[in-house]
Formats: structure tokens, C-alpha cells, sequence
């Protein structure tokens, strides 16, 4: 699937829909490390994306057509996230999972620039990043007959599994690793972004980078664990975040 075809479905994350510096956070790791391809024979265990989960939409359904009204909204008064690519298109795909991971696409796509620095994201020589832009990641795609319940229980279990890895095979069958240990390289910045809201995930970010609401360095950014709230512009949203850091039990991070 092409991310250019591919919108938040926003039932995921409380309806909030995507953080814009979660976005830009995997774009610049796909600039930084390079584009880590599954169809090139690389999986979780080399820090391959994980599988996009999208539903195929139409813009005369009543969830499609708001999935795209929401996402218009948002590309126009959002800072950062790539512009809006469905214009016109009467088909596309809305994600349930890794929808940040095809918006850092699509800046790559547009050549947008990053939020921090404002250079332009460039593929370059990384042949793996050009072919997905042109031909697609291999995803999976449910029934727009799906309705909302299901597609926030989709979101909710993939975001509550990200301790276990799963493989999907070329069969579209779901592999899930035996029951042990949660996955020890499960950082606790990877567990909290799959459970945050949108603004709960932007503040987790900011923190993990070192930077305040406008991009700013701070004069010192405290670890991402065990840390104490930042004074920033929306601090209570800050405070919630670190929070939610305190609470997570360590035994599964």
C-alpha cells in the first residue's frame, strides 16, 4: 500500500488522532539509520518497521468520509505533518496501526521539512526508502465493513502487544512469540507511545529529544525514565505524561 493513500482512522488513541512529533521522530530515524525494508527479508529483530493494520475506505462511507475530513483538518492546521495527498481520491486506507510510520513516509514523499531543524527530508541513495515510496509497504488490509468498536479494539490490542513480538507471513497468518519474558528491548519510550493520546505522545517526545513545545533545546533534559515534569507550555499535559511514566510497571518495560 502506498502511504500517500493512507489516513489516520481515528478511532485509535483516544480519537485524537496522530502526534506530529511522533512522526517526525520516525522520520528521522529512517533518515538517520536508513530505511529498514521487510520486503528486503528484514524483520522485527533487525528494527523493521512494524506491519501497517489499515482498513480500506471509501470517501462516501460515513466513517471514511470522516476519517478524510478529520485528516483535511488536521494537515491545515497542524505545523509539521505532510500535506494533504487524497484529494480527489475516492478510495484509500485508513490506519489502525503504524499510521505515524506512513505519515514519516509520506514527508520523505513530499520532501517536507523536519520539524526541528527545517531541512528537508531527502531519500537520497537508500534504494530500500525509494522503493517503498514507489511501490508500497506490505500491509494488512481489513473490510471497510468493520465497524468502530472492532477497529478501536484492532488499535487497542495492537498497541497493548507491542511486549511480544509478532510476525505476519507471507501467508497473511499472525505469529505470536511463546508465552515468557516480555521482550527486554521493549524500551519504556516504545511501550508509552503505543498507549498515549496524540498531545500525551507530542510531550513524550519533546521529552525523549530534549526540546520544549517550540522546539527549543531545554538547558537540561532529564532521562525518559523516572523523570520529574518539565515546565512547559501546556504542563499539565506534561505532568499527565510523567504520570503515566511513574505508573507503568517497570517488569514490563
Amino acid at each position: 500500500v502506498l502511504s500517500c493513500d493512507v489516513c489516520p482512522d481515528w478511532t485509535n488513541r483516544a480519537e485524537t488522532g496522530l502526534s506530529v512529533e511522533h512522526v517526525h521522530y520516525i522520520a528521522t530515524l529512517i533518515g538517520n539509520q536508513g530505511f529498514k525494508s521487510r520486503r528486503r527479508g528484514l524483520g522485527t529483530h533487525d528494527g523493521a518497521h512494524d506491519v501497517p493494520i489499515l482498513v480500506r475506505e471509501t470517501a462516501g462511507s460515513e466513517l471514511g468520509g470522516g476519517a478524510l475530513a478529520k485528516w483535511h483538518e488536521a494537515t491545515s492546521a497542524t505545523r509539521g505533518f505532510p500535506p494533504y495527498l487524497l484529494e480527489g481520491k475516492d478510495e484509500f486506507f485508513c490506519s489502525l496501526g503504524n499510521g505515524h510510520f506512513s505519515q514519516a513516509l509520506n514527508l520523505f514523499r513530499t520532501t517536507s521539512q523536519n520539524l526541528w531543524t527545517e531541512r528537508p527530508y531527502i531519500v537520497g541513495e537508500d534504494e530500500a526508502l525509494q522503493e517503498a515510496l514507489e511501490h508500497g509497504v506490505e500491509s494488512v488490509v481489513l473490510s471497510r465493513d468493520m465497524p468502530v468498536a472492532e477497529r478501536r479494539f484492532v488499535s487497542e490490542m495492537l498497541n497493548r502487544s507491542h511486549g511480544r513480538r509478532w510476525e505476519v507471513g507471507s501467508d497473511g497468518r499472525v505469529s505470536l512469540e511463546e508465552e515468557g519474558p516480555v521482550e527486554a528491548a521493549s524500551s519504556q519510550f516504545v511501550a508509552l507511545s503505543k498507549v498515549l493520546d496524540a498531545e500525551e505522545l507530542s510531550c513524550l517526545v519533546r521529552q525523549k529529544l530534549g526540546v520544549d513545545v517550540d522546539g527549543a533545546p531545554m538547558e537540561a533534559a532529564p532521562a525518559v525514565t523516572a523523570v520529574a515534569p518539565v515546565a512547559t507550555a501546556g504542563g499539565e499535559r506534561q505532568d499527565k505524561v510523567m504520570e503515566r511514566v511513574q505508573a507503568k510497571p517497570s517488569s514490563r518495560l
